[in-house]
């Protein structure tokens, strides 16, 4: 099993390049959590803030659903929009690939995390809007010690 689908804990840091805009430094913390009647869904949910200043932290929710040997099904919600992100992935014991897309195909993204060393991860992705790129990143997610 790819160690991101593991229940825990992550500390994320990294580099966010806004198109057009200065790159961000960014630190923040990610939970995956299984749920207790469907424990192939997990919850992923995190925050993220500019490393450099004090400011409220941007949050994130999506869910992926383990569908099979290697197969992931991925989907972010929002409460104002309804579904805003559909897709899926693949994922061996190194390395978990994820791509998606707006129901209208008018944003898509993909990222990836690889596993450097026990507990460490590399992530990175982008996400387009109208086939142009809206910002990408590089990050190392660290699993928290229980």
């Amino acid at each position: 099993m790819h160690p991101f689908l593991v229940p825990g804990e992550w500390f994320l840091e990294g580099d966010y390049y806004p198109s057009g805009k200065k790159p961000q430094r960014l630190v923040g913390i990610t939970e995956v959590h299984a749920s207790e009647q469907f424990p192939e869904t997990l919850r992923v949910s995190g925050e993220v803030r500019d490393a450099e200043t004090t400011g409220r932290p941007v949050p994130s929710t999506f869910h992926l659903d383990v569908v099979g040997p290697g197969t992931v099904r991925f989907r972010m919600d929002s409460i104002p929009l309804g579904t805003v992100l559909v897709g899926g992935g693949h994922f061996n014991d190194q390395a978990l690939v994820l791509r998606y897309a707006s129901p209208d195909r008018r944003f898509v993204g993909v990222e990836s995390y690889v596993a450097a060393a026990t507990g460490l991860l590399h992530y990175t992705g982008v996400i387009l809007a109208d086939g142009a790129p809206v910002t990408s990143w590089l990050a190392r997610l660290e699993r928290a010690r229980l």
